[in-house]
């Protein structure tokens, strides 16, 4: 799983950096989401932002929405894979402010800061990002609002562990460092960690085109096919970038997947759909043209065969 699910990173032309060390103590409470500014070094028009926090030590609670705060550890990482605003405090009450009132910009032009809250105990956090300039990645569409993982327990734990510790005591004496190759390596490297874990925890039933990862050859087809999901796939073309006949990738995606190659497209086209329908930035026709359907009716069909609604009244039902 480990090099495909590489290759499939590389696909989605993710960019990290980190651009905030922040220093809570209890009680604090927070609201905080990535902006195309935190990403300005990096990349000209980011989109499909992930958040990620490392805590370094201490204790932080995590929620998005009304939801339930997750408790998350000293040597645990918290992704937010769609960006959402999400709410981060020392216990599960409080009213949050925006953490940008809190920022400190450093005088010697290093990371920026927050040193914050009360008298009680102390939570380090490391703040990162990831970004591309694509939009409506199948991977990020596909993981949950909140993805905690230890990030010790990992086959890479020594070396990420050492690596984000060094980031922390040494990232901010110069402004170069957050966003320098090693820096977004990590940031690549932390994602992938948490992936594979949440993968790995997932019921067969629910692993969907993850499971797949788990193959080289049908790996290297779910990495193309995702990078460019909304082109005119044929199963010769998906055979040709696993590097097998077409019998035999037919015969080994089907194994791995549970389904046929040019069924699982259309799905995941359709579940692609549907991440952009509640959007809600695309017309009918616009989603069908992501997705990779030529005519709109066609697309309204495909969708309400398999959810039981057209795509317009499926999303003013959401």
């Amino acid at each position: 799983m480990k090099d495909t699910l590489s290759e499939i990173l590389r696909g989605l032309r993710l960019k990290g950096g980190i651009f905030l060390d922040a220093r809570f103590t209890a009680p604090w409470c927070v609201i905080s989401h990535i902006t195309p500014e935190d990403c300005r070094d990096l990349l000209k028009d980011p989109h499909d932002f992930v958040c990620l926090h490392y805590v370094v030590s201490g204790r932080v609670y995590v929620g998005v929405g009304d939801g339930e705060r997750m408790e998350v550890n000293e040597g645990e990482l918290v992704l937010v894979p769609r960006n959402d605003a999400h709410v981060m405090s020392s216990d599960t009450g409080g009213r949050p402010i925006n953490h940008r009132q809190l920022v400190e910009t450093s005088p010697e032009g290093g990371l920026a800061r927050i040193v914050y809250g009360g008298e009680g105990p102390l939570t380090h956090l490391i703040c990162g990002f990831l970004a591309t300039e694509d939009r409506h990645n199948s991977l990020l569409a596909s993981l949950p609002r909140l993805l905690k993982v230890n990030i010790t327990e990992g086959v890479s734990r020594d070396w990420v562990e050492s690596s984000v510790r060094f980031v922390a005591q040494e990232l901010g004496r110069s402004e170069e460092a957050s966003t320098s190759p090693a820096v977004g390596r990590l940031s690549e490297l932390l994602f992938a960690e948490a992936v594979r874990s949440y993968a790995a925890g997932l019921p067969e039933e629910e692993k969907g085109w993850l499971k797949g990862l788990d193959d080289q050859y049908v790996g290297r087809a779910l990495a193309a096919l995702h990078d460019r999901l909304c082109e005119d796939w044929t199963v010769e073309a998906l055979a040709d970038e696993a590097g097998l006949s077409r019998s035999a990738f037919v015969e080994r995606f089907t194994e791995a997947m549970g389904l046929p190659p040019m069924k699982y497209i259309t799905l995941s086209r359709l579940q692609q759909s549907k991440q952009l329908l509640l959007d809600g930035r695309l017309a009918v026709a616009q989603v069908a043209a992501k997705v990779g359907y030529e005519a709109e009716e066609a697309f309204a069909r495909a969708f309400k065969r398999e959810f039981g609604l057209p795509p317009a009244r499926w999303r003013d039902l959401q």
